[in-house]
């Protein structure tokens, strides 16, 4: 018997089999429930799995199931009943002959009988997930038989009845069949409180149709915005902490590429599979395409081909619809599924490692050291080995600082994890090219298909030269953002300095070089994208052209099947085409930025160099600062070190600045290259073994824990208390007391909040020394035992210093606790301090217990530079003492005894007066700490002094929209911009429009072909007699027109874009302008308030959205917008009904469309905004990593990073996913378009192929073109999202630069006249200057002291202008400073803060960044400042930085350390990183001193040098600043002492104004700072005698 006769029941049996296969899991099942053994959970344990634990609501939520299990059960029993009573049927009707319809009725009603058990079986089961398997498992089954019983026989050749029975069977399985897909998986879980994203959770039906969604849209329509609260959190596998874990946890070894793929193969291996099948399913709708014009062509032929015709249109329908599941499933899985996760881990690998690599010292932008001398040729940048190693390229130098480290997660993941978006766009482009190429060579011959291969090489050399040159210009773009990027963090973190000189002018330029350059790299793109969209518009044009005209020109004709399916064919292969230019482009990106990423994670960490001990020593140790290279012996290094450090008593550390003290302590946290010897610390417990929760005041002190205060205080972005607690619980009474030590109560009533105030990212807003007592609270307040300690006392006044070292060294809280301090304040310490450090050249001089140095002769020593100075500050000894001392009658140790006695006697003495009398007229102290909970009832909720990120909601504004066209070119350019989008659509539909007039023109030629083609489809049209007839004119005729209107879309549609592109160019210079202008000139309060990354984010990422994705988004929208317009009026010309169904899908479409925009606008602006604190946290954790690491808080940073981290990746994940939601409708309605359109051609009479080809051709991409034009106006709005955070802060409200121009000369005196003078920070807060007055006479010396608070910063502020003045007048030299320009005020003054600011570059750079000083004034300007000898007996300060020496032999090692301040070549560090605090002050006020100011303000710039170099540096000062008018905020009383006048504040009033010696006299608030200082004797001293 045939094997086509047997087909019906071999269908069956494999039906019957696959069934069975598919029902294995449910007999296995139901064997469990009968037994008794299935596991389920019981009524008080709840779902949980890796991504999260149900909750008792949504575990009751998912057991109501009934409708879908009762559906089931009727469906399975209703298609069981009816394949019985068939076969039963069947028996009656053939008993008398046996028939193969018998057994194929009965092996029907097996296959169901089996869909009954599944079914039962899946009502029985109650686990979620088991019951969720055997669902899919039975609408596989179902799905089979649907297909395996259509297949079995012709349907409607059946008889009524029989045919009844089967239709419906059919009905019952599509019912069963759908009905499964309807069970969830799982309850909604929670992960962290939040209820986990239910992609897993939902149905499959769900799943498919992202539905799941639905709510999130629902949501953000109704209430207009949506918060990162309404984002439910991630999965397992996209959840940061997890995908960080598991790429760890296994230990794999190799290139990081590998260990990527590896980490997600499932994911990746999906993707590939998917794509297979999409590049399988575009052959589909083609091919039905074909076979529909075929029937068309046949209809006037034969009036039965109808029906061929309406089956061939619902196929093309069901094709699309299939095609539309497969899309939208390969992108969702490409974004979703392997994008997201991948960008989500690389970004937690970079920040995790950062945690544990060596806190390097990078250099940024090294400039050549050709200039070096022969002897000093030994120094060259940090990490080199040779002066050739100075021309390091500034993308290197870059990765070696914080912010490099931050553009690892910023750009380089994100480059990285989008390239994974299209990897697999090679797979689809070359399956789709195998497929369609096979189906063409079937179609029009090889021949033909050669033919326009061979004319399409003629245009590759155009497409690759353009393709190379958009791709470099792509990797140029790359550098040239990251130069930008360094400029403008330099400036930004430079913002106070440049303000204060004036520089915004300067500094404006600069960045614009930077951004000019960046634009004109995206202008070459742009400019090779040009030419490469004239050849993929040619590209398809020649084929198609060159492949029918050759067909024609052999076959004589050509038929609107051959000619449409063939152009159709084309079009796509070469639209799939463009893709590889841009493929290439992303694949090179990622390959270089993945090997950024992977360098950095190979880099060296942090070493353990500690070996575990009771106490503190080093034994024979040689340290050097942490560095890259694998050889160090030419950096800085201490060598020789054995030292000792008593537990549980005050050590001190000091040495001239620069000598390595810091490297020293950063020794004991082990922070440093250990090249010889031993380091021992005590070994601290484990974060968990500490149990800091159950902590109390008879445990709380954990002896081996440490505990570090840096030179430069780290503050982090929270409360005033969360600084102090640093995650500890709230102790009120250790919390009282740490505050009461540090000084720090009467600071709490100074802030608005008391101890819930807000503190700025790096305490902003704080004074020098706030910040530094609470970072020495933070250490006290901690469970540490050991307390490391850099310079506290450089940025407090004296009186608080002696109040720190009472208190908080050296009381109540430091006792039964390891002390060690670096201070150039020896002789304030040394009384109560058991063990001495003096660092030396390159080691150290003198260590050892102070009563053994005193013996051996060796304290003097340590003294000796205190001593050598003229002021003899030997704090806090009475001077009588001193004298003896030095006479020799008394001892040192007797002296400090004598001052311990006087301190002790004079302290008892002044708390018994003070307690009989008024407050102090400085201010009035409050001993009551507000501790949070004072007034609760009565305290109105903190204020935030970090604002929140604006985020606007709803739509964006049409004045944006207007905004950024003016920028572009004005309305009237893209009122021109339309028209040639219009103007190429309309050619665009005349290309094909003219096609169908060529092949209706052919008529009805050709009969033998058509004979022959219904026998051999696609034979035929390969016909063997292969000749080239001469082209007869109507053919000449028709071809010459084709190539006339595809040349004129060629120019045309690339001229369009080159017009977009050019004004996108104009529109992002203009904005980033205003932009730049704004900020810059923004109040500095605004820069207080405003964290740096958010300002970074939006230079950056939001100009990255403007630049390159804003253009190009506008003109798709216009492209494709009209497209869609073009698709219904070829429709139109089918029947005008189209008109009417277009409209209808119109609104439909529309609604979903505002309906997902609605959801897109704002997961769009959720990810701008769940961006910038994932740089801020970033860029304070690199900053303070020494003291996270030292107080044991890496895990709770990396923890809190990783949260920062799922926020961004869930925004990012809800923004593809809704448009994945938009896709997947548009896909339906297209195809739905489609198959109507298409039953329409087949349906309405006297429709010829050639115009039926024409409208479907438009039809095919009608789908398609929605899609795209909703998409990119998704794009456009998110893009005008962040116009609109660009126009936010170039709205900015500025400091008011008008005035009247400043005399040339002016100030010529330096004369300063404050009258009545009020100030405020903000017309809503009380004003810190009340009514202030005093003078200053032309080169005057004046002292300005005062308590924290007392106004002092204000008057600063007040002097540049920052902050506006409510009353009074500040007058120099005659001209009042509010009337004068404001950059001519600032440009004139000059003034040397506290916290120095550096740039990165060079020393020379640093001095002079305009390039106004020859070489020898900046050395000499060094040489003022002690930075380099004058002659070779000159002291100079050494340095501990991180330079690297040139020609260094294996084994030789320096004896002595380089200074690095003898090349002006010598490189800076990003912020001045690679110098010490000192360094860093001497190097500014270097820089003061070439300006020559007539009125100079001095914020304490020399507080972080040692006293002997303060001496030094003050007789600089006094010999440089002869002409110039000081006005100088001091600490330091000695520092003031010989001062012309002193002028005291106190709450923002003049408390005393006068010459220190009648200020003395008077006995007022001066005498009692003088009182209080410690150094009394010694002031009196100096100001009566007038001498230092």
């Amino acid at each position: 018997m045939p094997l086509l006769t047997l087909w019906p029941v071999i269908a069956a049996v494999v039906g019957l089999v696959l069934t069975l296969f598919a029902s294995g899991p449910a007999f296995a099942n139901f064997v469990q429930i009968s037994r008794h053994r299935y596991k389920r959970l019981s009524e008080d344990q709840l779902y949980a799995d890796k991504d999260g634990v149900a909750t008792e609501e949504s575990q009751a939520k998912l057991s109501s199931v009934r409708i879908q299990t009762t559906i089931l059960l009727i469906s399975s029993l209703a298609g069981a009943s009816l394949a019985l009573s068939s076969a039963v049927c069947e028996d009656s009707r053939r008993s008398t002959k046996y028939d193969y319809t018998k057994a194929l009725e009965w092996l029907n009603f097996s296959a169901l009988f089996f869909i009954v058990v599944q079914s039962t079986v899946i009502a029985l089961t109650k686990d979620s997930l088991c019951r969720f398997r055997l669902a899919i498992n039975s609408a596989a089954a179902q799905a089979i038989l649907i297909v395996t019983t259509c297949t079995q026989q012709n349907v409607w050749g059946l008889d009524r009845s029989h045919r009844d029975f089967v239709i419906g069977e059919i009905i019952v399985l599509l019912i069963g069949f759908c009905t499964c897909l309807t069970f969830p998986r799982r309850p909604e879980v929670y992960h962290a409180g939040k209820v986990v994203d239910g992609q897993r959770s939902v149905s499959t039906i769900m799943r498919l149709s992202y539905s799941w969604c639905t709510p999130l849209l629902a949501l953000a329509a109704s209430q207009g915005h949506l918060n990162m609260e309404d984002l439910p959190a991630m999965d397992h596998e996209t959840r940061s902490k997890e995908l960080h874990d598991s790429f760890n946890k296994k230990g794999r070894k190799g290139k990081l590429v590998k260990l990527v793929l590896i980490s997600h193969a499932p994911a990746i291996i999906l993707q590939h599979v998917i794509t297979l099948v999409e590049a399988a399913m575009a052959f589909v709708p083609q091919y039905c395409f074909f076979k529909l014009l075929k029937a068309l062509e046949d209809q006037s032929h034969d009036a039965s081909t109808r029906n061929t015709a309406i089956i061939w249109a619902a196929i093309l329908g069901m094709s699309m619809l299939l095609r539309n599941f497969t899309g939208t499933y390969m992108w969702f899985i490409s974004r979703n599924l392997v994008h997201i996760p991948i960008r989500v881990q690389l970004s937690a690998l970079v920040f995790a490692k950062s945690m544990r690599r060596k806190d390097v010292k990078g250099v940024q932008n090294a400039q050549s050291v050709a200039d070096i001398t022969n002897d000093q040729c030994s120094m060259v940048t940090a990490g080199g080995g040779s002066e050739a190693v100075a021309h390091n390229e500034p993308e290197e130098d870059l990765h070696k600082t914080r912010q490099g480290t931050i553009n690892l997660v910023g750009f380089d993941a994100a480059r990285v994890s989008e390239a994974t978006i299209y990897q697999n766009m090679f797979v689809l482009v070359l399956g789709k090219m195998a497929t369609s190429f096979t189906f063409l060579g079937l179609l029009i011959g090889w021949q033909a298909l050669l033919s326009g291969i061979a004319g399409q090489f003629l245009i590759f050399p155009l497409n690759a030269r353009y393709a190379k040159m958009y791709s470099g210009a792509q990797t140029e773009l790359m550098s040239a953002r990251d130069k930008k990027l360094a400029v403008l963090n330099e400036a930004l973190s430079g913002i106070r300095q440049i303000k204060l000189s004036a520089l915004e002018n300067r500094w404006q330029a600069r960045i614009l070089e930077a951004r000019e350059q960046e634009l004109a790299t995206i202008w070459a793109g742009y400019y090779a994208d040009c030419f490469l969209i004239f050849s993929w518009v040619l590209g398809p044009v020649l084929l198609s052209a060159i492949c029918i005209s050759t067909y024609a020109l052999m076959h004589g004709s050509i038929s609107a099947s051959v000619a449409f399916t063939t152009i159709s064919i084309l079009a796509q292969i070469q639209a799939d085409m463009t893709w590889i230019p841009e493929l290439i482009m992303h694949v090179i990106e990622a390959w270089i930025s993945l090997d950024r990423i992977e360098a950095y994670l190979n880099a060296p960490e942090k070493t353990d160099c500690i070996v575990p001990g009771d106490g503190i020593s080093f034994r024979n140790a040689k340290i050097a600062w942490p560095s890259d290279d694998a050889v160090n012996e030419g950096t800085f290094v201490l060598r020789d070190l054995n030292l000792e450090f008593p537990n549980n008593e005050l050590s001190i550390i000091s040495g001239r600045t620069g000598s390595g003290k810091s490297l020293l302590l950063a020794a004991i946290l082990g922070e440093v290259d250990l090249l010889g010897g031993s380091i021992v610390v005590p070994r601290a417990p484990s974060v968990q073994d500490r149990h800091d929760a159950k902590a109390n005041s008879s445990n709380w002190i954990i002896p081996s824990v440490l505990a570090f205060v840096s030179q430069q205080p780290w503050i982090e972005n929270r409360t005033f208390r969360d600084n102090v607690l640093f995650g500890l619980p709230y102790d009120e009474n250790r919390y009282r007391k740490v505050l009461s030590a540090c000084a720090l109560d009467q600071d709490l009533h100074l802030l608005t909040d008391g101890d819930m105030t807000e503190i700025g990212a790096n305490g902003i807003n704080l004074s020098g020394g706030q910040r530094w007592r609470i970072t020495l609270a933070r250490a006290l307040y901690s469970r540490a035992g050991i307390l490391v300690m850099d310079d506290i006392f450089s940025a407090v006044d004296a009186h608080v210093g002696r109040h720190l070292l009472e208190n908080a060294i050296a009381g109540e809280l430091g006792q039964n606790r390891t002390r060690i301090i670096v201070t150039h304040h020896v002789s304030l310490c040394l009384p109560q301090t058991k063990y001495a450090v003096h660092v030396g050249e390159a080691t150290v001089d003198h260590a050892g217990l102070v009563n053994e140095l005193e013996k051996r002769g060796e304290l003097r020593e340590v003294l000796k530079e205190e001593e050598e100075a003229v002021s003899e500050e030997e704090d806090y000894i009475p001077l009588a003492a001193q004298k003896l001392a030095k006479k020799g009658t008394l001892s040192i140790s007797a002296a400090h005894e004598q001052r311990r006695t006087s301190v002790s006697k004079e302290h008892v003495r002044r708390s018994s007066r003070l307690s009989h009398r008024r407050p102090s007229t400085l201010s009035s102290r409050s001993h009551e700490i507000d501790d949070g909970e004072l007034l609760v009832g009565l305290k109105a909720p903190p204020k935030k002094f970090v604002e929140e990120e604006t985020k606007q909601a709803g739509r964006v504004s049409l004045s944006v929209y207007h905004q950024y066209m003016v920028a572009a070119g004005g309305p009237w350019l893209w009122c021109g911009v339309v028209a040639l989008f219009a103007l190429y659509e309309v050619g665009y539909l005349g290309q094909y429009f003219w096609v169908a007039v060529w092949t209706r023109s052919y008529g009805v030629k050709d009969a033998i072909l058509r004979i022959t083609s219904a026998a051999y489809p696609f034979q035929a049209l390969t016909a063997p007699s292969f000749h080239l007839e001469i082209m007869d004119p109507e053919l000449r005729y028709y071809l010459f027109v084709y190539f006339g209107i595809a040349l004129f879309l060629c120019i045309e549609g690339s001229l369009r874009y080159t017009i977009v592109y050019w004004s996108s160019v104009n529109a992002s210079r203009k904005l980033f302008h205003d932009f730049t202008y704004a900020v810059l000139r923004a109040p500095l309060r605004w820069f207080d308030t405003v964290p740096l990354g958010r300002i970074l984010n939006r230079f950056t990422s939001d100009f990255k959205v403007i630049d390159s994705e804003l253009g190009l988004a506008i003109s798709m929208v216009l492209n494709f917008g009209l497209r869609v317009v073009g698709i219904t009026a070829a429709g139109a010309m089918v029947s005008p009904y189209v008109i009417v169904f277009a409209l209808i899908l119109f609104v439909v479409n529309s609604r979903f469309a505002f309906h997902f925009m609605h959801g897109a606008r704002e997961t769009k602006r959720l990810e701008s905004v769940t961006k910038s604190p994932v740089f801020e946290i970033f860029g304070t954790a690199l900053a303070g990593v020494s003291t996270i690491r030292a107080f044991s808080k890496t895990e709770v940073y990396i923890n809190n990073m990783f949260q920062k981290i799922d926020d961004h990746g869930a925004s990012i994940w809800y923004m593809w996913l809704l448009n994945q939601w938009l896709a997947f409708r548009l896909g339906v309605l297209g195809a739905a378009f489609t198959a109507g359109i298409a039953l329409l051609v087949a349906l309405v009479k006297n429709i010829g192929a050639p115009l039926a080809g024409f409208a479907l051709t438009f039809t095919l991409q009608y789908s398609d073109s929605v899609m795209w034009v909703l998409r990119q106006y998704a794009t456009v709005e998110q893009g005008m999202n962040a116009t609109e955070r660009i126009l936010e802060y170039s709205e900015l409200p500025i400091e008011d630069p008008s005035g009247a121009d400043a005399p040339a000369a002016w100030p010529t005196e330096g004369r300063l006249e404050v009258t009545d003078l009020v100030i405020s920070y903000a017309p809503d807060l009380p004003p810190v200057l009340k009514g202030l007055t005093f003078s200053v006479e032309p080169n005057e010396r004046v002292g300005v002291v005062g308590r924290t608070g007392a106004g002092k910063s204000s008057l600063t502020l007040a002097l540049f202008r920052f902050l506006q003045a409510r009353q009074g007048s500040i007058v120099i030299d005659g001209i009042d400073i509010s009337t004068i320009k404001l950059r001519d005020l600032r440009s004139r003054l000059a003034i040397i803060p506290q916290d120095p600011v550096l740039f990165s570059g060079t020393i020379r750079s640093n001095l002079d960044p305009f390039d106004e000083h020859s070489d020898s004034e900046l050395q000499e300007a060094l040489q003022r400042v002690h930075l380099i000898p004058s002659s070779p007996s000159s002291p100079t300060i050494a340095s501990s930085s991180s330079f690297t020496a040139v020609d260094v032999e294996p084994g030789e090692e320096y004896q002595s350390n380089i200074n690095p301040f003898t090349s002006l070549s010598t490189p800076i560090a990003e912020s001045g990183q690679n110098l010490s605090q000192g360094q860093r002050q001497l190097l500014c006020l270097a820089r003061a001193i070439l300006s020559r100011p007539k009125l100079l303000v001095l914020d304490e710039a020399t507080s972080a040098v040692d006293k002997a170099t303060d001496e030094l540096i003050q007789r600089s000062i006094r010999d440089e600043f002869k002409n110039t008018t000081l006005i100088v905020i001091a600490h330091r009383l000695s520092t003031i002492a010989d001062f012309d006048r002193i002028l005291v504040m106190g709450e923002g009033k003049v408390v005393e104004y006068g010459t220190p010696r009648e200020l003395l006299e008077k006995g007022g608030a001066f005498g009692e700072l003088v009182g209080k200082s410690g150094e009394e004797e010694l002031l009196r001293e100096i100001i009566f005698s007038g001498e230092r």
